[in-house]
C-alpha cells in the first residue's frame, strides 16, 4: 500500500524507501503480535488447540500437555497484513516469498490440524515432502521464467569466501533447491523442540539475510562487499522485517514457560522462507553456517538413527541434540540461551566471512 501511494503520489515518493519500510514493516508486525497474541491464545484454550507431549519425549515435558499451538498462524497473519502495507508487489522476490509463505504454513497448518483433530501422528512425512517438494519445483519454474541474477548464476551454486561458482545446470539446480528447502524447512521444525528455542535462531538468521539482501541488491554496497550484485534483493530485506517482527512478538508468549507453541504452521513455514531466501541470494552454502543451530539439531537426528540402525547404538541420549543435553541435567533454559548464544556467533561469523571475500 505505501509503496502504492509513493508510485502515485509524487510527495510520497519517501515512502519508497527500504530503511522506512523496513522499519515500519518490523514494528507493525511486531504491535500486530502483542495485541492479538493473548485474546488468540484464550481462543486456542477455548476451543481446546492443544499440545500433546510426544512419548518419545523427555519425561519433563509432558506437564507441557495442553498448551496452546498453532501459533504460526499468529506469525503469518501478522507477517502478510504487514507485506500488504509496506510491501512492493512490483518485485518480484516479494510476491514469491509471500507466496511461498502462505504455502509452507498451510502445510504445517493441516499437520497441526490432523494432530488435533484425527492421529497424533499428523500428516505423514510423505505428504509433507511432497508439499515442500512442489513448491521447490514451483521455485525452480519461477528462477527459469523471471532469473536472479540474470546470468549463468541462476543456476550455479556461489561460494560463500569469493566471487567464484560452480555452473551445474538447470536439471542439477532443481536437485539443489529441493535438497536446500526440504532440508531447512524440517530442519528449523526438528529444532522447534523447546519453548523459545527455535524462534530466536530464526530472527537471527533473518537479520542476516535481511542484511545481505540489501547489500546485494545495492550497486555500491554489493561491489564493497564482493557480491553479485542482484536488482530488486532489497525487498527481500522488508519483508524479513516483517517476519523478525512477529517473532519477536511471538518470544513474548513463547519463551519458557511457553503460553503457546507454533507448531508446524509456524517451523516449517519460516524454515522454508530462510531456504527460499537463501536461493535467492546465492548465499546458500554461507546460509549452513547462519543456520548452524538448525545444521547440527538435524543433523544429530540423522546421526542417532543411522548409528541405532548400523550398529543398534545411539550417539546421543536423547535426539535431536537439546533433548541430550536436558537428559544431562542442563535445565531448559539454560540449553535455549546457549543455542541462542551460538546462534548469535554464527550469524556475526558469516558477516565477518562475508566481509572477508
Amino acid at each position: 500500500m505505501l509503496y502504492f501511494l509513493a508510485e502515485n503520489y509524487a510527495k510520497l515518493e519517501f515512502l519508497k524507501s527500504i530503511y522506512l519500510r523496513g522499519f515500519l514493516g518490523f514494528a507493525i508486525s511486531l504491535v500486530i503480535v502483542m495485541i492479538l497474541g493473548k485474546p488468540f491464545i484464550s481462543y486456542l484454550r477455548k476451543e481446546d488447540i492443544a499440545d500433546e507431549a510426544k512419548d518419545v519425549g523427555p519425561k519433563s515435558h509432558f506437564s507441557k500437555t495442553g498448551t496452546p499451538t498453532m501459533g504460526g498462524v499468529l506469525i503469518v497473519f501478522s507477517a502478510t497484513i504487514t507485506n500488504l502495507i509496506v510491501g512492493n508487489f512490483n518485485n518480484k522476490f516479494n510476491i514469491m516469498l509471500l507466496i511461498c509463505m502462505l504455502l509452507f504454513s498451510s502445510i504445517g497448518f493441516i499437520d497441526d490440524y490432523r494432530k488435533i483433530t484425527i492421529s497424533k501422528e499428523g500428516l505423514s512425512g510423505k505428504m509433507k515432502l511432497l508439499g515442500q517438494g512442489l513448491i521447490a519445483i514451483l521455485t525452480w519454474v519461477f528462477i527459469i521464467k523471471f532469473g536472479i541474477a540474470g546470468s549463468s548464476l541462476d543456476f550455479a551454486i556461489m561460494s560463500p569466501f569469493s566471487n567464484n561458482f560452480l555452473y551445474i545446470g538447470m536439471i542439477p539446480m532443481l536437485l539443489f533447491i529441493l535438497i536446500v528447502l526440504l532440508g531447512s524447512s524440517n530442519a528449523v521444525n526438528i529444532t522447534d523442540g523447546l519453548d523459545g528455542l527455535v524462534i530466536m535462531p530464526v530472527i537471527i538468521a533473518a537479520s542476516i539475510l535481511g542484511l545481505i539482501g540489501y547489500f546485494t541488491g545495492h550497486i555500491e554496497l554489493s561491489r564493497h562487499f564482493n557480491l553479485n550484485y542482484i536488482a530488486g534483493t532489497g525487498e527481500i530485506t522488508v519483508f524479513l522485517t516483517g517476519i523478525i517482527g512477529a517473532g519477536l512478538g511471538f518470544l513474548w508468549f513463547n519463551f519458557y514457560p511457553a503460553e503457546i507453541f507454533m507448531g508446524d504452521t509456524g517451523s516449517l513455514m519460516l524454515g522454508g522462507l530462510l531456504g527460499l531466501v537463501a536461493i535467492f541470494l546465492r548465499q546458500e552454502l554461507l546460509f549452513l553456517l547462519i543456520g548452524a543451530v538448525f545444521v547440527v539439531e538435524a543433523v544429530s537426528v540423522i546421526l542417532q538413527v543411522g548409528s541405532y540402525k548400523m550398529r543398534k547404538k545411539r550417539i546421543f541420549r536423547m535426539a535431536p541434540i537439546h533433548h541430550h543435553f536436558e537428559l544431562k541435567g542442563l535445565a531448559e533454559t539454560k540449553v535455549t540461551i546457549r543455542f541462542w548464544i551460538i546462534g548469535l556467533l554464527c550469524g556475526i561469523g558469516s558477516l565477518i566471512i562475508l566481509k572477508l571475500r
